[in-house]
Formats: structure tokens, C-alpha cells, sequence
């Protein structure tokens, strides 16, 4: 974490260092030295980092000497954020003054240190008065020399750190050797995989398939490792191979030893040969023609081209060969060139319990265990389905006798030094892989109460409110996908699980947990920063912060009248999240460099003017505060506000009328469901041009204008866009959609407008997914061809022949259509061209769709069939993707095309529900129930 933090001060300091920029410095500060040797000292200290991290794992001394050098780097950047903010508030003040009204700032007016310092130091010269209220940097940088001789000083007395040893090094970590041996009776809940694995080993056909990679992936601690020795000693499998070869590869790789070990299990007599050359060789020659079996246990090397000389000499091997992998992470499963990727699960509770109570009744009488078992049914729960868990814990059982004694280690599970030891070296093993400041982002994770659900957009905002984000160079654009991209790293070494997926849009993880034992360990790493406070409702309750960085406010678990509450020494706070009213007294005078707050659910119908103090804020989460009408003018102050969330505040009428301009690093503005029939913006949103998030937008004649969209080309992810009242084809074409190439999912609601203007709101054309809701649909929807999931609602038409034919939209997969005004809709929406009937060319309709819902049609009488022709005509494919077709309150509806639904199931159609149903379809008495029987899953309700 220190090193994260050391990185991110010398990338801010770095144009204090500049030739050009220290002749301004020294006319404040005469510091020019000072800042050099402190670059130096910090340079010097960053390079023993990576093994004083590692070290600090395990030894108090070291993490306490990292959590001071943490706190400099905390101090050192503070002090630049409130000379930064100076500098703009004087910039935004001179162009007031000079232009006596709002005038637009460019964020690219302040988009590098060295422009903001040179400004900066240049307005202290001509108001130096403006200087007295704030700490000088001269005195700053004493302080910092001080304190950071201290810690060079301690290092060489004490650690002696070794230098540049990078992430990669894990030494001081000793890893067990594992061999092939294992005793199956202590084997609990993998009878399914092993069943699964060893049908991949023994397929029944090996002629043709070669030597094949078979992985088994997943968490530390789950038993990769056991479930292959379980394998590997399987008498089927043992009698399927000549060679049966077990290898521990472990880290750091080395081809010589791998290869050495594979030719030593096959040849006892070859351990002489040392050069790769000749290893490889050698391995070539003992394997050729014969079926072997090659366990690679704890691969961690992820660099594919350190495997190829090692997989060609593998390659001759006789047909049927397998070689099982086992690792906690993909990216290595794909570099070994792996066919089948196997990830194991946790246990299930029961499962956890046999295994610990096996351990931990051993030797007990039997009444014994009977008074000590449901409180071990709580314990093995708390292992969340990791055999480690089970195994460890249950060896400490073992050797407590009491009921209270049990209690107190189901209570304070992981933070005893015997399960820690045994645990906590495996985490370390992959955090240790992981870049300086992706453990800062995970580290982080530790702020997060416990099975919380995790939004990982918003995690992502936070992690770039803390700063863990931050980037050389001027690449602001990409903050958000170096986020991504560092909770992916993350997620794939199984840091977060329980994924949520976004399968209608980009198959981007969109919710996750962290596993409990995951979750204690990031508290072990941050045990001194993050503090998580239950309320209680005995009497006062004092919370005192002087050491904390990042603090979590919870309510109680039960709905108490709760006691007085105030937090102390809360000066140093960097992250303060509060919920349910659970607000301490004068929260926004003790919070001076709070970069996150979080004041979501808190029942709050007003802020506090004094908000615009806290000119640190990057993150402001005003959400769900359902009474909640205006916000203060002081709110424009925050030139930080890189994430203000006032969603769900219904009774929010809008943004202050003066100043947006001024919010000029606003990124994200998180509005949905707030004040959905007419939230305000104003005047200057255009200038807003680092905005990426905008939810919703309501336009209308005499309020926000579409205009102000126009230069809003940076907006992603959702928009929603309702035209209230008449607009015409001008104004429309300012809110230039077409150029907002990141939106992923667009919806029009364009009840009132011109046809012309619905027209001229035309999106980019790669757009996945768009909701219209209107009389008249667009004639551009047909050149939105990457289109997935499609939604109409309210078209007016005669007939199908007035709509586009959305059967040629090649990618479409959801299609959704809601309150069409029509009586008779049938085959020539599919567009079927007559003269592809007959001739031999193929047509294919809907040829991706697998989710059709048509709802609350009330007017549609007749869904009319295809004909037998086309029915038995295999040059056209009709829904040949179709899955699920549901029809709700389409209650005048007479019959079903019977024809068009055989031909779309007979290859994929496995779900009909419909919510009206009259007699015919009665699986009983129908007359017509014969036509549906032949669809695995019909629901019919009436």
C-alpha cells in the first residue's frame, strides 16, 4: 500500500522538480534544494518497497514503518490538493472578475502539475495576501525531510530492505513442496468433480485428439491441489497411463528444474543432465510414443512464450496424453494451452462442517461433541467453503474444550495467529503478483461491511476519488478503463466472486462480493486505516479516528432508539461512508481532507452551505435522500467533484441555478429517478466537457434545452432522453447524438414530438441497446445494425407493413414490443420475400433472436400464419435462435401461428408463456393443445 502511495506522490511532485518550474517555486519558497533532495529521498525509499511490503505480511515491525511512510505520502499529497485548488479558485475568481459573468473554463487549462503549479506560484506574486491562511510548502517540505530521514534511518538500522527486488519475487514466502500422496478418507464434497475430471482424462475416443491440457482454477485454499492428487491416485486413471508424472512447478518458474523433475519421475538415473537443451531432449525421447500423464501442481507463470520450448518437447507423447494444471488464475490456464478449464467451487456448509468436526471431535466423548456442535455449525459456516478454512479451524478447535471458548473463536474467527499462519501465506502468495497499485485498490476493499453487494462502476469512481487511479501524462480519458482493467486483474485471481454479468449489453462484470476470508485479509492489510463502527443503543457511543483514513458508519442490526454519537480526531479522514441516518453531529466541520463522502439513505432534506468547504471531495454520494429538495449554492466549490450521485432523490427539483461551470472535473453525474417529471439543469452543463455520466435528461421548450448536450461527446454507459413538448428539427439536431460514441444504452421517450425531431435524434450507429417510447418509430433504427436488445413501446400503425423490418437486424437478440396499436400483425413484419420462396437462396429472419415478448397489445386480433410453402421451405430460417417467446395481456388475440412456431421450435424454441388463454389451449379439453405439445415448456394462465 506504501508503495502505491510513494508512486502516486512522486508522479504529483515530479514538475516541482523541473528546471523551468523551479525558478517559480524559489520565488515562494526558495526551496529549489529542498524539493530535489526530497524527490531523492522518496526515489530512494520507493526502491526497498516492494520487499518491505512483502515483509510486512508477517512482521508488526515492518507494517508499522510502512504505515508511517504511508502517512507522509498521505500528507504530501493533501498539501498539494489544497495548492491546486487555490490555484483554480483564483482562476475561476480572475475570469469573473475580468468578464463579469460565468465564463466557460477548459479542464485543459489545468491538465498537467507543471501548468497549475507555474499558475499557481505566478498569482501568489501579485496576492501574496491570499497565501497567509495556508500552510507554506517550504515548511511542508522541512517537516517531510525530517520525518522521512527517520524512516531511511530506521530501515538501515533495523530491515535493510534489499532494493529492486520487484512484485515478482515471493522468497520470503515459503511455499509447500506438494507430492501425489494423499489420504482420500479426509476428502469431503468433490465426488462431481472428480467424476468430471477424470472423464476428461479417460475420453472415449483418444485417437485423433493428441496430447490435451486439462486446468483446475481456482481460489487458495479451496483444494486444487488435493482434488488432483484424488485424481491422479484413481485407479482408472493410474491403469490408462504408462507414465504417470507428478511436478510441483510452485514460483518463481524455472524451465531447468520443471524439466529436471519431469525427467527425474520418469528416470531416477537422469538427474546428471543440467542444460535445457539436453533436458528437453531427453524428456522428448522417454515420452515419445507412450500415454502419459503430467500433474503441474501450483503454476503461477503466466508468460506463454516461457512455456512453448517445454509444450513442444511434450508434443509426441502417445494419443490420449493429458497433462492437469492446477493454478489460481486463467490468464496462466490459457498460457499452458488449456482445452478444458475446470473451476472449482467452495464447499457447501455441510461438507465444511464433516471436515472441521472431524478434526476438531477427534478423541471427545460423544456428549462432548453434542454440546459443542451447533456452535461448530456456526464456525463451519464462517468458512464459506474453503477445506483450508475447515481444516485449520477445526485444528484449533481441537484442543478447547469449552462452549466459551468455542465461542470466542467463531467470534474473532480470523484474527487468532494460528489461523492467520495458515491462511494468510496463501492470500499473500497472490496478492505479492499483484501491481502496487492494484493492491492499493484491493486493500481498499476492506472499508466494504461484509457480504456487501459491490458495484463495481462505483467501486471504480472510488478508487479514482482516492486517487489509485491516477495516471501520467494527460490521459484523464482513460481513468475509468484502467479501473476496469484493474478490478479484472482482480477478479480473475479471484480477489471478488458471485459475479453479476451484464449479458445484454458488453458481458461486463456489473455486481460482486468478496469472499469472507478474502475480506478479513484486506482487513489484516489495512487494519490501522479502515474502520467499520456498528451503531448501538447503549447510552453515548464515541468513536475516536486518529489513526483512521477511511471509516464506515453502520446502522444497528436491530431498529433501535440509539444513544448520542460523535466521532473524534476525524481531521485525517480520506473516506467517510454513512447510511440510515446514521450521521454524526457536525459532520462537515470535522471532515478537512475527506476525498469520499457518502451520505446515502440518511433521511436528509438539507446540506449544509459549510459542504463547500471540504475542497478535497472527489466523491459525493447524496442518493437516496427522498426528501431532499435543493442543494447549496457552495456545492459548485467542490473543483474536485469528480462523482456527485443524487439518485432516487425524488423530491430533488434541481441543480443550483449558478456556477455548474465551475465543476469543471465532473465526470459523473448519477441522476436516475431523481425528480423524473422535471429535474433542472443550468446554463454552462455544456461546459462540462470531462462528463461521462449522465443518466437522465429531460428537455423541454422552457427548461433544459437539448443543446446542452452538444459537447457532451464524452457521455457512456445509459442516457435517458424525454422530450416534453414540442421540439423541431433544429434544436434536436444540437443534441448531436450521433458523435456520443460511448453510449451503450440509449431511451427516447418522444410521446409529443415531431416526427422530424424524433429523426434528427439519431444515435451512433454501433448502439447496443435502445428503449423508444413513441407514436412514430425513427426510419434510422434499421442502420443501427450492432443493435441486441430492442424495446418499443406505443407504435402506432396499421399494419406490419408501416414498421422496418426488424427481422433483418443481423445481431438483434432481445426484442420487446409493448402497446402496439395495431389489429393485424402477421408474417410481413418478418419481411419474407416472395421471391425467395422460390429460389434457392437462403433467408434468414431474426436469425439471432432468442427472447421475444410482445405485451399489452389490446387491440391485436390476428397474428397471421405462415403458409405450408413456407413453412416447408429450408431455404428460409425463421427465429432459428429462439428461446423464449412470451405474450402478456394481449387479451384480443384469437390463435397462435401454429406454423410459424413449429418451424421456430424444431431447433431451438423451448419456452411459450402466455397469461391469456382461452379453452382451445387447455392441455385437458383443448382442441388446439396438439399444436404447443411439441415445445418443451408451455405456462399458460389466464
Amino acid at each position: 500500500m506504501a508503495d502505491a502511495g510513494v508512486s502516486m506522490v512522486l508522479n504529483r511532485l515530479a514538475p516541482l522538480i523541473e528546471k523551468k518550474v523551479r525558478e517559480e517555486v524559489n520565488l515562494l519558497l526558495n526551496a529549489d534544494q529542498e524539493a530535489q533532495s526530497l524527490a531523492v529521498k522518496l526515489k530512494k525509499i520507493h526502491e526497498v518497497l516492494a520487499d518491505a511490503e512483502r515483509k510486512g505480511v508477517a512482521d508488526p515491525r515492518v507494517k508499522s514503518w510502512l504505515e508511517k511512510l504511508q502517512e507522509i505520502a498521505y500528507d504530501i499529497d493533501d498539501a498539494l490538493d489544497e495548492w491546486e485548488v487555490e490555484n483554480i479558485r483564483q482562476k475561476i475568481e480572475e475570469d469573473a472578475n475580468n468578464s463579469h459573468h460565468d465564463e466557460p473554463i477548459s479542464s485543459d487549462d489545468i491538465d498537467s502539475w507543471e501548468k497549475k503549479v507555474c499558475a499557481f506560484l505566478q498569482s501568489v506574486c501579485l496576492c501574496f495576501k491570499q497565501t497567509l491562511h495556508r500552510r507554506t510548502i517550504a515548511l511542508d517540505i522541512k517537516g517531510i525531510h525530517e520525518r522521512l530521514d527517520s524512516i531511511a534511518q530506521e530501515n538501515e538500522n533495523e530491515f535493510n530492505f534489499i532494493p529492486n527486488q520487484g512484485p515478482d519475487s515471493n522468497k520470503d514466502f515459503k511455499r509447500i513442496i506438494t507430492t501425489s500422496y494423499v489420504n482420500v478418507s479426509e476428502i469431503y464434497g468433490r465426488d462431481d468433480d472428480k467424476e468430471t475430471l477424470v472423464s476428461k482424462l479417460l475420453p472415449e475416443n483418444t485417437s485423433r485428439d493428441g496430447v490435451q491440457t486439462i486446468s483446475i482454477v481456482g481460489v487458495g485454499g479451496l483444494g486444487k491441489t488435493t482434488l488432483a492428487q484424488l485424481v491422479f491416485n484413481d485407479v482408472s486413471v493410474k491403469n490408462q497411463f504408462q507414465l504417470n508424472i507428478w511436478v510441483c512447478v510452485s514460483d518463481p518458474f524455472d524451465e531447468v528444474k520443471i524439466a529436471g523433475a519431469i525427467l527425474e519421475d520418469i528416470d531416477r538415473n537422469s538427474s546428471s543432465l543440467t542444460q535445457p537443451q539436453a533436458l528437453l531432449q531427453s524428456i522428448e525421447n522417454s515420452i515419445s510414443g507412450k500415454k502419459f500423464l503430467l500433474v503441474l501442481d501450483d503454476v503461477w507463470e503466466k508468460d506463454e512464450s516461457k512455456w512453448k520450448s517445454l509444450r513442444a518437447c511434450l508434443k509426441n507423447g502417445f494419443p490420449g496424453s493429458r497433462i492437469l494444471v492446477t493454478t489460481r488464475n486463467d490468464i496462466v490456464a490459457k498460457a499452458v494451452g488449456t482445452t478444458y478449464m475446470h473451476q472449482l467451487k467452495s464447499l457447501s456448509h455441510s461438507y465444511c462442517w464433516s471436515l472441521l468436526s472431524q478434526i476438531a471431535f477427534q478423541d471427545r466423548a460423544e456428549t462432548e461433541c453434542e454440546m459443542l456442535k451447533e456452535i461448530g455449525l456456526e464456525i463451519a459456516k464462517k468458512c464459506k467453503g474453503l477445506p483450508l478454512a475447515a481444516k485449520t479451524i477445526g485444528g484449533l478447535l481441537r484442543f478447547k474444550a469449552s462452549p466459551q471458548e468455542w465461542q470466542d473463536v467463531s467470534r474473532e474467527m480470523w484474527g487468532s495467529e494460528e489461523a492467520r499462519k495458515d491462511l494468510f501465506p496463501l492470500l499473500t502468495l497472490s496478492y505479492n503478483e499483484l501491481h502496487p497499485r492494484v493492491k492499493r485498490c484491493f486493500s481498499y476493499c476492506a472499508i466494504f461491511p461484509k457480504d456487501t453487494t459491490i458495484d463495481v462502476d462505483e467501486l471504480i469512481r472510488i478508487w479514482m476519488a482516492q486517487g489509485f487511479l491516477f495516471l501520467s501524462g494527460n490521459t484523464l480519458s482513460e481513468m475509468e478503463q484502467i479501473g476496469r482493467n484493474y478490478f479484472d486483474d482482480l477478479a480473475m485471481r479471484s480477489f471478488f466472486q458471485d459475479f453479476e454479468k451484464n449479458e445484454a449489453g458488453n458481458n461486463l462484470i456489473i455486481r460482486c462480493k468478496m469472499h469472507d476470508i478474502i475480506h478479513d485479509f484486506a482487513q489484516f492489510l489495512t487494519k490501522n486505516e479502515c474502520l467499520i463502527v456498528e451503531r448501538v443503543d447503549r447510552g453515548p457511543q464515541v468513536v475516536t479516528c486518529q489513526n483512521t483514513r477511511h471509516l464506515t458508519i453502520l446502522e444497528p442490526k436491530d431498529d433501535t432508539n440509539l444513544g448520542p454519537f460523535a466521532i473524534w480526531q476525524a481531521e485525517q479522514l480520506r473516506s467517510c461512508f454513512c447510511s440510515n441516518n446514521c450521521i454524526p453531529p457536525n459532520l462537515f466541520s470535522h471532515l478537512k481532507r475527506v476525498r469520499l463522502l457518502s451520505l446515502s439513505a440518511c433521511n436528509l432534506r438539507e446540506i449544509p452551505k459549510e459542504i463547500g468547504n471540504l475542497i478535497q471531495v472527489r466523491y459525493l454520494d447524496l442518493s437516496r435522500n427522498i426528501h431532499m429538495k435543493d442543494l447549496p449554492e457552495t456545492i459548485y466549490d467542490l473543483y474536485y467533484l469528480q462523482t456527485l450521485n443524487i439518485a432516487y432523490c425524488i423530491s430533488l427539483s434541481g441543480l443550483p441555478s449558478h456556477g455548474i461551470n465551475k465543476l469543471i472535473n465532473l465526470r459523473h453525474l448519477v441522476n436516475f429517478w431523481t425528480s423524473p417529471s422535471g429535474f433542472k439543469f443550468s446554463e454552462g452543463l455544456q461546459n462540462l466537457t470531462c462528463l461521462r455520466t449522465l443518466n437522465e435528461f429531460n428537455a423541454s421548450a422552457s427548461g433544459n434545452q437539448l443543446g446542452w448536450l452538444k459537447g457532451l461527446n464524452q457521455l457512456g454507459g445509459t442516457l435517458t432522453i424525454r422530450l416534453q413538448g414540442d421540439f423541431d428539427e433544429l434544436e434536436a439536431k444540437k443534441a448531436d447524438l450521433a458523435n456520443k460514441k460511448s453510449i451503450r444504452s440509449l431511451m427516447l421517450e418522444a410521446w409529443a414530438a415531431r416526427t422530424q425531431a424524433v429523426e434528427a435524434l439519431q444515435p451512433h450507429r454501433n448502439l447496443p441497446i435502445l428503449v423508444y417510447k413513441g407514436r412514430h418509430l425513427p426510419n434510422w433504427i434499421m442502420s443501427l445494425t450492432n443493435l441486441r436488445e430492442l424495446r418499443l413501446r406505443g407504435i402506432e400503425a396499421e399494419n406490419a407493413d408501416s414498421l422496418p423490418p426488424l427481422g433483418k437486424l443481423p445481431l438483434l437478440e432481445n426484442l420487446v414490443l409493448i402497446s402496439w396499436r395495431m389489429k393485424r400483425g402477421g408474417h410481413d413484419l418478418l419481411r419474407i420475400n416472395t421471391t425467395a420462396v422460390a429460389s434457392s437462396t437462403s433467408t434468414s429472419i431474426f436469425p439471432r433472436l432468442k427472447v421475444l415478448e410482445i405485451c399489452m397489445c389490446d387491440f391485436w386480433e390476428e397474428w397471421e400464419d405462415i403458409n405450408e410453402e413456407q413453412q416447408n421451405n429450408a431455404n428460409i430460417s425463421i427465429f432459428p435462435c429462439l428461446k423464449m417467446l412470451e405474450l402478456r395481456d394481449c387479451h384480443e388475440l384469437k390463435a397462435l401461428p401454429h406454423r410459424l412456431l413449429h418451424k421456430a421450435s424444431s431447433s431451438s424454441l423451448q419456452i411459450l408463456e402466455i397469461n391469456w388463454c382461452n379453452n382451445r389451449y387447455n392441455k385437458e379439453t383443448g382442441q388446439d393443445w396438439t399444436q404447443l405439445s411439441h415445445i418443451p415448456r408451455v405456462e399458460l394462465r389466464k
